[in-house]
C-alpha cells in the first residue's frame, strides 16, 4: 500500500469515528432523562375540581368580644375586695361581682353599736327604777303618797324619752353608715367571668367578657371602595379552619393610627393606608376571643357548585379536602340545594381552591402531596396568596 493510500484510509476512519460520536451525542441529548424526583400527588391518582376564580377581597382580623370590662382595685379603699363569683361563671346583668369593706366605716359602726347597747341598758335601768318607785309608792301611807306631789311618773317618763331620743339618733346613724360599709360592684351586662390566677400590682380583680363576638379587621385603601356595610363574608379561623358566615357591620372613614406607617403594597405603585372594618358572626361555635381569622368578600354574585361526590361527612358537618400548595387541608362547608350531580356551596371554599374529588389511594387531612410546594408555602420567602 502506498503512503498516499494509507493516509486516505486513516482520514476516512477518523471521519467515520467523528460522525458516529456526533450521532451518539445527539441521540443521548434527545433521550429522556431519568426522573430524579416525582410529586407524591401522582401516586394518589387524584381527580380535582378547580373552584372558579372570582374577584375577592380578603380582610385579616382578630375575634373580639362585643363587650369586655376589666375591674381594677380601688386604691381609695383599704383592704382587699371579697370576690362573690368564680372563674368561668356566666353571670347575668346586675350580679354582684365583688364587695369592698370600708374598715373605717366598720370601726364607726362598732362604736355606734356599743353606744346603742349602752343606751338600751340605761333604758332598762330607768324602767327598773321606775317600777321600784311605783312599788314604794303603793306601799307608802296616804300622807307619804301625798308628799310626792304626783311627780313620780313625769320624772321617769322624761328619762325614758331622753334615752329613746338618743337610741333613735344612733339607729339613724347606723342605717346611713351601713350603706357605706360594703361597696358592691355589679355586672353591667351578661358575660363570662375571668379571674387571674397570679395577682400582681396592676392585675385586674377580674374581667367580664360577653359571649357575643365580632371580628375587628382592616382593609387597604385599594380594596376599600369595593366593599360595603352588609356585604356577606365567609370567615375562616386560621388555626383550625372553622368557617362561619358573617357580614360587614362597620367601615371606618378614617385610616388606622400608626398602622401602616403607610405600608408599601407590592405592585401598588406606592404606599397605602388601612381602614378599620368590623364584621358580625352568625355563629361563634368553636371560636374564642383572640382567634385570628380571614374574611373573604366575594365581589361577584356567583353561586359555586362542586361535585357532590367530593363532599365528605363528619357527624353533622360537611367538608371537602383541598390541595393547598401541596398539603391536604379540610374545609368545612355550608351547603345549599343539589343541582344534578353537583351541590351549591353557600360558604366554606375559596376562589381557585383545588378540591379533591376522587383518588385511587386514600387521602386524608395533613397528607403532603407535593413536598416542594408545601415547603415553599411555609418558608418566609414563599409567595402565599
Amino acid at each position: 500500500m502506498t503512503k498516499k493510500k494509507w493516509l486516505i484510509g486513516i482520514g476516512g476512519l477518523i471521519a467515520v469515528i467523528v460522525v458516529i460520536f456526533g450521532v451518539l451525542k445527539v441521540v443521548n441529548g434527545n433521550a429522556p432523562k431519568a426522573e430524579t424526583s416525582k410529586s407524591l400527588e401522582d401516586e394518589y391518582g387524584i381527580e380535582y375540581f378547580e373552584v372558579p376564580d372570582v374577584e375577592q377581597v380578603y380582610i385579616n382580623g382578630i375575634v373580639q368580644p362585643n363587650q369586655m370590662e376589666a375591674f381594677s382595685k380601688d386604691t381609695r379603699i383599704s383592704g382587699e375586695p371579697t370576690i362573690k363569683v368564680n372563674h368561668g361563671d356566666v353571670v347575668e346583668e346586675g350580679t354582684v361581682l365583688y364587695v369592698y369593706e370600708d374598715k373605717e366605716v366598720t370601726k364607726e359602726l362598732e362604736e355606734l353599736n356599743n353606744q346603742l347597747s349602752r343606751n338600751y341598758t340605761k333604758r332598762e335601768n330607768v324602767l327598773v327604777k321606775w317600777q321600784r318607785a311605783i312599788d314604794n309608792y303603793n306601799n307608802a301611807s296616804a300622807e307619804e303618797q301625798q308628799a310626792t306631789g304626783g311627780t313620780l311618773d313625769e320624772q321617769y317618763q322624761s328619762e325614758i324619752d331622753s334615752v329613746d331620743e338618743e337610741i333613735f339618733f344612733i339607729n339613724k346613724q347606723l342605717n346611713d353608715l351601713s350603706t357605706k360599709q360594703h361597696l358592691s360592684t355589679t355586672a353591667k351586662f351578661k358575660g363570662r367571668v375571668s379571674i387571674p390566677e397570679v395577682k400582681e400590682e396592676n392585675t385586674p380583680i377580674l374581667t367580664l367578657t360577653s359571649d357575643g363576638f365580632y371580628v375587628s379587621g382592616k382593609v387597604n385603601e385599594k380594596d376599600l371602595p369595593k366593599i360595603a356595610v352588609d356585604k356577606p363574608a365567609e370567615i375562616t379561623v386560621i388555626s383550625n379552619n372553622i368557617a362561619v358566615k358573617g357580614k360587614i357591620s362597620y367601615i371606618d372613614d378614617n385610616p388606622l393610627e400608626g398602622d401602616g406607617e403607610m405600608q408599601s403594597q407590592e405592585g401598588s405603585g406606592g404606599s397605602m393606608s388601612n381602614y378599620g372594618v368590623k364584621l358580625t358572626l352568625e355563629s361563634t361555635e368553636g371560636i374564642k376571643n383572640g382567634y385570628h381569622v380571614q374574611a373573604t368578600i366575594n365581589l361577584e354574585d356567583k353561586q359555586v357548585e362542586i361535585p357532590t361526590k367530593a363532599i365528605k361527612e363528619d357527624g353533622d358537618k360537611k367538608y371537602v379536602l383541598v390541595n393547598d400548595f401541596g398539603s391536604v387541608i379540610r374545609r368545612e362547608l355550608q351547603l345549599g340545594e343539589a343541582v344534578g350531580e353537583n351541590t351549591i356551596v353557600v360558604s366554606g371554599i375559596e376562589s381557585a381552591d383545588r378540591i379533591i374529588v376522587t383518588s385511587k389511594k386514600a387521602v386524608k387531612e395533613g397528607d403532603i402531596l407535593d413536598e416542594k410546594a408545601s415547603e415553599e408555602k411555609s418558608s418566609p420567602s414563599g409567595n402565599e396568596e
